[in-house]
């Protein structure tokens, strides 16, 4: 995004805080972390990285009918594109149903938990089962429909157009659907969704994937617990990819394990285990600031680099 593009959006942002029809409302928030990442055959990396992030919601409504927009620009401290665009959507509809369009993240059928920093060892393949999740590339759209029956029971239908890759042809490429369904309780939620995506790529060839994938998060005492599995075929290469995963959080604690393997139709089926946890500390006793210290380590199998540890300090202050 462009200098000019950003001021154009901050100066629309103040014409509209002027609208008091509008529940309109602004918040930001910095995150930024300092890494150490050590793997078999490299040496220890260091690196920082974060950003500044502006979020932008408005919202109108009649009776149980209601449009709302939200918007998220974020400024980062590097790479070449300092300036990205993460949700930038409208969503209209009631409390029976709504439709979602623009650029935004779908439900979550394999959720991390704190998961603050997570490295797999060896590039084995783990399957979060998000591939029409959604933050499409330049080339892509996305739609979503939501169905609430009751209050234990909804439905997302969550759909891709154009590609969500740079090599893909946006021109003949066809879409990812990904519908899901959802069960929750007091303290009880599971949820089970499927995903196919499909499209031509410039070069030749397509991409031609599906997944499936069941997850479930409750109350343990006083600890939140995530399970999850999934499965993804690739119709291309003939890949299979088996993950599971369990994580915790627990006050200002949180911690998981995941395990994934392949099944390649040639080759060696590598397998990966990746442990992780974070702790969070409260900068100064001011609740808006705080510190994590995070790690992760992870072996594999059947891959040459087959172990990696990594360390990150994560600031986090939301203003």
């Amino acid at each position: 995004m462009k200098k000019s593009t950003l001021i154009t959006i901050i100066a629309i942002s103040s014409s509209l805080s002027g609208l008091t029809q509008a529940e309109l409302s602004f918040d930001a928030n910095l995150e930024l972390d300092t890494d150490a990442i050590n793997t078999k055959v490299e040496s220890t990396t260091y690196d920082q990285n974060g950003f500044v992030e502006l979020n932008i919601y408005g919202k109108h409504q009649n009776g149980d009918n209601f449009v709302l927009s939200k918007g998220t620009v974020r400024l980062t401290t590097d790479g070449d594109d300092h300036v990205v665009v993460r949700d930038a959507y409208i969503q209209l509809g009631n409390s029976k149903w709504d439709l979602q369009i623009g650029r935004f993240e779908a439900i979550d059928l394999f959720p991390l938990g704190k998961d603050t920093v997570i490295q797999h060892a060896g590039g084995v393949s783990v399957y979060e089962a998000n591939k029409v999740r959604g933050f499409v590339g330049d080339d892509g759209g996305q739609i979503a429909l939501h169905i609430n029956p009751t209050k234990h029971i909804s439905f997302e239908i969550d759909t891709l157009f154009g590609d969500d890759d740079t090599a893909g042809d946006n021109t003949t490429a066809a879409a990812g659907v990904r519908p899901s369904a959802t069960w929750r309780t007091d303290g009880f939620r599971i949820t089970a969704g499927y995903e196919k995506v499909r499209y031509d790529l410039i070069a030749g060839g397509e991409i031609d994937q599906q997944g499936y994938a069941l997850s479930t998060n409750f109350d343990l005492g006083a600890a939140n617990i995530n399970a999850a599995a999934s499965y993804m075929e690739d119709d291309t290469t003939d890949q299979e990819v088996n993950s599971y995963i369990i994580n915790f959080n627990y006050k200002n604690l949180g911690g998981g394990v995941i395990f994934s393997q392949e099944d390649n139709a040639t080759g060696p089926d590598p397998e990966v285990t990746t442990a992780y946890l974070a702790y969070t500390v409260p900068i100064f006793d001011i609740k808006n600031a705080n510190v994590t210290f995070a790690g992760s380590f992870s072996t594999a199998d059947d891959v040459e680099d087959d172990e990696t540890t990594a360390l990150r300090m994560r600031f986090n202050y939301t203003f």
